[in-house]
């Protein structure tokens, strides 16, 4: 808990100066893929050494989600906003709203899952929510590519 404050204290608006248009948003879904799937990996490692190699791998683990975590804010709120036409930003902001709470309601219990399975669990999980922040990052693409983009002079990020 308190490295994942602190971290979060000490790197949320530096990393989200990484986000600042629709354009670096999408790229950052690609390390945005890396760092859970190296959390997921760290998890299941950590459970085939002694003490001092878990505790190692538990931590890499707990900054990786973390990072994953303030990456994730950053790109879900610049695409969101962003991607949403204009006749319809409040619909798209409510689609996002939802998404939360679905994460909010299903993420115990993928992580309980995780836990349960062993180390297969926490390097599947890793992997399933990189797989889908790459399918993203193709997805998105194609929308960039749309001129009607929510407000092209400034972001939501740089506000």
């Amino acid at each position: 808990m308190v490295l994942n404050n602190v971290t979060v204290v000490a790197l949320q608006v530096p990393l989200a100066r990484f986000g600042t248009t629709t354009a670096a948003a999408r790229n950052l879904l690609l390390p945005l893929s890396v760092t859970f799937a190296l959390g997921g990996i760290a998890m299941a490692l950590a459970a085939t050494g002694g003490a001092v190699t878990a505790t190692v791998l538990l931590t890499a683990a707990a900054v990786a989600f973390t990072l994953a975590e303030m990456l994730h804010a950053t790109v879900s709120w610049e695409l969101s906003v962003a991607l949403a036409p204009d006749t319809v930003q409040g619909a798209y902001l409510g689609v996002h709203g939802l998404a939360q709470s679905v994460q909010r309601t299903f993420g115990p219990l993928a992580v309980t899952a995780a836990i349960a399975t062993g180390p297969a669990g926490w390097a599947t999980f890793g992997t399933a929510i990189a797989l889908t922040c790459t399918i993203q990052h193709r997805l998105v693409r194609k929308r960039l590519t749309q001129p009607s983009l929510s407000v092209p002079p400034v972001t939501v990020s740089e506000h």
